[in-house]
């Protein structure tokens, strides 16, 4: 998938599902199943993602249909985070820009895979950049799902944060 243009798309507005295409080609799925829960399909692997935790959240992938961690993102509050493997290998997601409309995937400080993500009302999009070094990453696959859910679930949250700031302004 390096060097070809990957855009995210929504096909049907309301409904939690995403496809990654390659030109005409469905190359990914992320599906959203309940909450936080959400499967993602590639050629390279079947996942499944959930959200966990208050105090010290965190994001658990799973292959689909295993009860094991394959590894675990931690967030930070600034947003971004570090995801984690059992064997001690980690990546960094972190936002680009002020606005967080970009976000890259890090290994030792090398840019592996940017996104640009674009939130309207009712849909959302995104352009994927993987960088040639990450063609031989086996998680690059893996790396893009999970980028677009947690940046999916980082722009619901902020909706419902400046909903419920928007709601006790207007009731004082």
């Amino acid at each position: 998938m390096a060097g070809q243009e990957l855009l995210w798309t929504q096909p049907a507005a309301f409904q939690r599902e995403h496809e990654l295409r390659a030109g005409d080609d469905v190359v990914a799925i992320l599906k959203f199943q309940r909450g936080s829960l959400a499967d993602a399909e590639a050629a390279d692997g079947h996942w499944t993602f959930k959200r966990q935790g208050f105090w010290q959240p965190r994001v658990t992938v799973r292959t689909a249909g295993s009860d094991a961690d394959l590894a675990t993102f931690h967030p930070r509050w600034v947003g971004g985070g570090t995801l984690e493997f059992p064997d001690g290998h980690a990546q960094r997601l972190s936002s680009a820009n002020f606005w967080q409309s970009e976000w890259v995937w890090q290994e030792n400080e090398k840019p592996l895979i940017r996104i640009k993500g674009r939130h309207g009302l009712i849909k959302a999009n995104g352009a994927v950049e993987i960088a040639p070094d990450a063609a031989n990453i086996p998680d690059t696959a893996l790396l893009v799902l999970l980028a677009w859910y947690l940046i999916l679930l980082h722009a619901e949250d902020s909706a419902a944060a400046t909903s419920v700031s928007a709601a006790a302004a207007s009731s004082s």
